[in-house]
């Protein structure tokens, strides 16, 4: 290759630092900092845990949707008339907690401390053990 068609070429790059060029054009920037979700107040209540919630395997005892039980696939929860609130299914338990209602409409929440709202009740997602999740329900605020 010719010399003399190269130093054309590759000038502007070699000038650009001599000449107190913006560096930030050959200096890829540094990734911002990583930040953590500002943290709210701790809730009144912890996540239920396996080992303690206060029905256990009842899930009749969820119709007046105030109530901590162990949920595992194919369950079925059935609130009371009163609550307007569809029956939901455990279409999963474990890491993550999937339910559906009789309309097809499904949700999944994953990991302790997530909640999803349904009709008057609202789900607190506890621990999981094995393919078993434990979980709060209560009334929705």
């Amino acid at each position: 290759m010719n010399r003399s068609a190269l130093l054309p070429a590759l000038l502007p790059a070699l000038l650009l630092p001599a000449c107190g060029g913006d560096e930030s054009a050959i200096t890829p920037p540094s990734p911002a900092p990583l930040t953590t979700p500002p943290v709210s107040a701790a809730p009144s209540q912890s996540a239920p845990r396996p080992s303690t919630v206060s029905d256990g395997r009842d899930l009749a005892a969820c119709r007046d949707g105030d109530c901590e039980v162990i949920l595992k696939e194919g369950d079925v929860l059935r609130f009371g008339t009163g609550l307007e609130t569809d029956p939901l299914t455990v279409v999963r338990a474990g890491e993550t907690l999937t339910i559906t209602d009789p309309s097809g409409f499904t949700a999944s929440v994953g990991g302790a401390g997530g909640k999803l709202q349904t009709g008057a009740v609202q789900i607190q997602v506890g621990e999981s053990a094995g393919k078993r999740t434990a979980v709060r329900i209560s009334p929705r605020p």
